[in-house]
This record gives C-alpha cells, sequence and structure tokens, in this order.
C-alpha cells in the first residue's frame, strides 16, 4: 500500500511541476486562467498532503515525498499569492520576482 501511495505522489508531483513549467512558458493564455488552473492544481496537491497526513506511513521514501510535495505545495501557494498580490497593485506579471 505504501509503495503504491509513493508512485501516485510521485506522479502527482511530477504533473504538477510539468503543469507549472508548461503553463507558465505558453504565452497564448491570459494569466487569470494561468492562475486559476494553478490554484486547482495545488487544491488537489493539498488533497493529497492532508489524506497522507491522516495515515500511519513508515516508509522513509514515502515520507520524503509526503515532505516534497508539501514544501512543493507552499512555494505555489506562495508564488500564487505573491503574483495575485502584484496584479492587484498594478504591476505588470513580468515584474513579479520568485524569491524562493
Amino acid at each position: 500500500m505504501e509503495t503504491f501511495l509513493s508512485a501516485v505522489l510521485a506522479d502527482l508531483l511530477s504533473r504538477s511541476i510539468s503543469f507549472v513549467i508548461d503553463r507558465y512558458c505558453q504565452q497564448q493564455q491570459g494569466v487569470e486562467e494561468n492562475l486559476q488552473q494553478l490554484q486547482r492544481m495545488l487544491l488537489r496537491i493539498q488533497t493529497v498532503v492532508e489524506e497522507a497526513n491522516g495515515r500511519s506511513i513508515t516508509n522513509r521514501a514515502m515520507l520524503l515525498q509526503l515532505k516534497t510535495m508539501r514544501n512543493v505545495m507552499y512555494r505555489g501557494y506562495y508564488f500564487l499569492d505573491n503574483f495575485r498580490y502584484r496584479i492587484a497593485l498594478g504591476h505588470a506579471p513580468d515584474e513579479v520576482d520568485d524569491h524562493s
């Protein structure tokens, strides 16, 4: 069961990273649509992290995957909040810095 969860978490993490890279490199889509897609992806990651936290996991690899996923989730929320804040201040989207 832990191996299965580890595989699912690794796949979700990989897809999340690919999503962020693909979506923010494409200039055809609007910024707000990208932010909404990122928010939906972060909610999915948060659901997986919360579900995994509710289980008794002893596998070190699985715990490391969970820690990595949690850190990526927090960075994603930070980016999303920071980006939306700068848009609200009237800064152009290309002026946003990622201080991670």
